[in-house]
């Protein structure tokens, strides 16, 4: 089990990949914006903490851009933010 701790840590670190590499709205810059994936936070904590694969990762990225977001995102461009997320160190 994932103590309170690391799984803030984890957060934090999914949150820095989604806003340096993924990015798909163009905040990163914005100081008033940083909190704009924060709704991806728990699924992608769940997915990468359960065993989830590559596409499943890429697979739930695009579907936010694209359904939840309504971006015309390539599935294919989603695998750098899926390698960036698999850098972050998991217990």
């Amino acid at each position: 089990m994932i103590d309170k701790y690391e799984s803030r840590r984890i957060r934090v670190d999914i949150r820095h990949v989604l806003l340096d590499v993924w990015d798909p709205i163009g905040v990163r810059d914005e100081p008033n914006a940083q909190d704009e994936y924060d709704c991806c936070l728990g699924s992608l904590f769940q997915l990468l903490t359960t065993g989830a694969t590559d596409d499943q990762i890429a697979d739930y990225l695009w579907k936010q851009g694209t359904e939840h977001m309504g971006l015309s995102l390539k599935r294919e461009a989603m695998y750098p933010t899926v390698a960036a997320l698999r850098k972050i160190t998991l217990p």
